[in-house]
């Protein structure tokens, strides 16, 4: 017994300064830089000292690594999580106010840990440290006040969402208000999701198959039902599976039920929710759906159901299995997605579902259960190598089924280990089918392929001599190419001369110039030289055109940049919309909301400065649109202003609504003021949800970044 004992604490005692090392991590200080190579499962922690009310803005630059930064305070609470959609190059902003004096701690880790990541590198600079200025103080100290006052404007619109006469409009209001209440007062959150529940309903009793629009009122309808369904799964999934059989009762306007796999997939997704509290529900759920249909979601509910009852899971899996078994995976996409998934789990480890429980809830014994036996495996997947390779119509006509024979020896390929065990003999023809049926299907884009495949390894001027050889009807689109190319060598003006001197479609030589311009303005402000790009602004041709690279030029500004220099450089951007306090153009209006939004970030006075003149305007056309509705473009319905149909006004409106609700947390009370300026009430009210949102914020008060990749919160 001693030597175990000996042998423990000799390995404590190697790992604890590693581990001693990790927790108090490097020391950053202002003008200090520090680079860092980073592989999977790694994780590197700084820290930096501030005073209370310090602020300190920091950049991680990838260099071939998607890295996640954090941020904790000195109580080691998660402050930030920020992962932008750079990929593995490009910076990664993060900023503290240090509400307390102490000890910051940043954690650099990849994006990933659980997937292969290749090695990369990363740089991390302190870019600003500064006092902080009233505007970013407050946001940090008065988050629970902030909430408070949120949720409390929630409840007073309660009665004023059954006002909205538009059931699209007034039952998404009622889910929004649901979702932002329902964890500090459920009782309340029920409420609005019953209301939601009921104008449903009472849309969907009211449709008639024989109304003109009826196909659009039946998109609609079907559209309110996955988003009830989408907010009542997370909350009480029994009730979403009820409201979701009780309302399939509209005929399918084009005649066939198309809609079915769609229904399954949302009952099933129900079930993998249900499973968390109820696996024999769930399997019975799963057994019910199976008699009438497949989709992919049943490996979801047996994944969940691995978790609780290993045994449910793995006799449902041979069921399934035992059905699949009669079935020509070839004629059913729906039937080989089944099948191939249940062949992925079967031989993958238990997925660790954390939204509902932890391996901790695994039954002792039970982390390696199997989910099909070996004989049941190799009938599954000798009878998707057969059906596969039992396709015989040809590789260049595209069919429902040469698509499927694709994905399936796809699919197989992608599983060397179980190919070498349960079809070794099958290998090479597997390859050379997989092969022939990833070909491209015409003879246009055989010819195509071959010389995207010549130009990618040739010089800019040994591309313009091959394309010249080229059939005449492919050279447009192949100068295109070589323009891309000389544009990546960082020669824009060769890139334009190509263009202009061999693309012989004047429209489509336009189209491309304009595309060469915007792109090398991206490229340079992803680079950091944001003054040379907004140089490049102003030589774009109209008005429109520069309003709209500014509006998705505009988050580039600001991070990585000091606030002063920030500012000043959105303040250019403004200028180049345009030096009236309204807009023209409905380009020009994204662009100043926008660049409003940016300037919230550091200045909200500023930033209201910006978007209050386009409060009247927009009053100013809503009225104007009133009148015109119906010619060309229908704005309003049953005299409410459509907020979901895609036009000028609803597109108008929504973008207003969105800066206004996120200057609210900088300063509420003025938010709240302009929103009760505006005229329309379905208007008013939607702001003032939208308002109410920022202030509620995320449930666990964390920093998020605003480009989050489906990660859910």
């Amino acid at each position: 017994m001693l030597r175990p004992l000996i042998l423990f604490f000799v390995i404590i005692l190697l790992l604890l300064p590693n581990q001693l090392a990790r927790a108090q991590g490097d020391t950053i200080q202002a003008g200090s830089t520090i680079e860092r190579s980073l592989a999977r499962g790694e994780s590197h922690t700084f820290t930096i000292k501030l005073e209370e009310g310090q602020f300190a803005q920091l950049v991680v630059e990838q260099r071939g690594i998607d890295v996640i930064v954090r941020s904790f305070s000195p109580a080691g609470k998660l402050l930030a999580e920020i992962d932008s959609p750079n990929g593995t190059q490009g910076p990664e902003n993060i900023s503290i106010v240090a509400n307390v004096a102490g000890v910051y701690k940043i954690e650099v880790s990849p994006l990933g840990q659980l997937v292969e990541v290749a090695p990369g590198r990363y740089e991390l600079r302190v870019v600003e440290l500064r006092q902080a200025t009233d505007q970013e103080l407050l946001s940090g100290k008065n988050q629970e006040l902030l909430k408070a006052r949120g949720l409390a404007l929630v409840s007073d619109m309660v009665d004023a969402l059954g006002q909205i006469r538009l059931p699209q409009t007034r039952v998404r209001a009622q889910l929004q208000a649901a979702d932002m209440v329902w964890s500090s007062d459920e009782k309340l959150g029920a409420r609005l999701a019953g209301d939601a529940v009921d104008g449903v309903k009472e849309f969907i009793g009211g449709l008639e198959a024989s109304e003109h629009d009826y196909y659009e009122s039946y998109a609609m309808a079907m559209q309110l039902r996955q988003e009830v369904v989408g907010l009542l799964g997370n909350r009480d999934p029994e009730m979403a599976l009820t409201f979701l059989q009780t309302t399939r009762t509209l005929p399918n306007p084009e005649g066939r039920n198309v809609q079915w796999d769609q229904e399954l997939s949302m009952e099933l997704s129900l079930g993998a929710q249900i499973a968390a509290k109820d696996p024999n529900r769930a399997a019975q759920l799963a057994r019910d759906t199976l008699k009438r249909g497949y989709s992919s979601m049943l490996v979801e509910i047996v994944n969940r159901l691995r978790y609780r009852q290993p045994e449910l899971a793995s006799q449902l899996a041979k069921e399934i299995t035992a059905k699949l078994m009669g079935e020509n995976l070839l004629k059913n996409q729906d039937v080989a997605n089944l099948a191939l998934g249940l062949l992925r789990t079967a031989h993958g480890p238990i997925r660790n579902y954390q939204t509902t429980f932890s391996a901790s809830d695994l039954p002792p014994g039970k982390t390696n259960s199997v989910l099909l036996s070996e004989q049941d495996f190799r009938d599954l997947f000798e009878k998707a190598v057969n059906d596969g390779l039992s396709f015989t119509g040809s590789p260049g006509l595209y069919t429902p089924e040469r698509n499927t024979a694709q994905n399936i020896l796809s699919a197989l390929s992608s599983m060397p280990a179980e190919l070498k065990l349960y079809a070794p003999e099958k290998e090479a023809v597997i390859e050379k089918k997989n092969t022939e049926l990833n070909s491209p299907t015409d003879v246009q884009g055989l010819r195509w392929q071959k010389y995207q495949e010549r130009l990618t390894n040739l010089s800019v001027d040994a591309a313009l001599e091959e394309v010249g050889k080229a059939p005449i009807d492919m050279r447009d689109a192949l100068y295109q190419e070589v323009a891309q190319k000389a544009l990546r060598s960082g020669d824009l003006a060769r890139a334009r001369q190509i263009a202009k001197d061999n693309i012989s479609n004047l429209n489509q030589q336009r189209q491309v110039l304009a595309n060469l311009e915007s792109q090398a303005i991206f490229e340079g402000a992803s680079k950091g030289k944001i003054e040379d790009a907004l140089r490049s602004v102003c030589n774009l041709r109209t008005s429109r055109e520069r309003a709209t690279v500014l509006s998705q030029l505009v988050n580039q500004i600001g991070p990585g940049l000091k606030r002063a220099q920030a500012l000043a450089l959105l303040e250019q951007a403004r200028n180049l919309v345009g030096t009236s306090t309204k807009v023209e153009t409905q380009e020009q209006m994204a662009a100043v909301l926008e660049i409003a939004r940016a300037v919230g970030r550091y200045d909200s006075k500023r930033a209201f400065e910006m978007v209050e003149p386009l409060l009247e305007q927009f009053d100013e056309m809503s009225n104007a649109a009133q009148i015109m509705n119906g010619f060309g473009q229908e704005f309003y319905e049953g005299g409410e202003l459509q907020l979901n149909n895609g036009s000028s006004m609803a597109n108008f409106a929504t973008r207003l609504v969105a800066t206004l609700s996120s200057l609210a947390t900088a300063n509420f009370d003025r938010a709240k003021a302009d929103a009760d300026r505006l005229e329309r009430p379905e208007v008013r009210i939607v702001a003032y949800l939208g308002i109410a949102s920022q202030a509620i914020g995320p449930e666990d008060n964390v920093q998020r970044s605003s480009f989050s990749r489906g990660r859910r919160y």
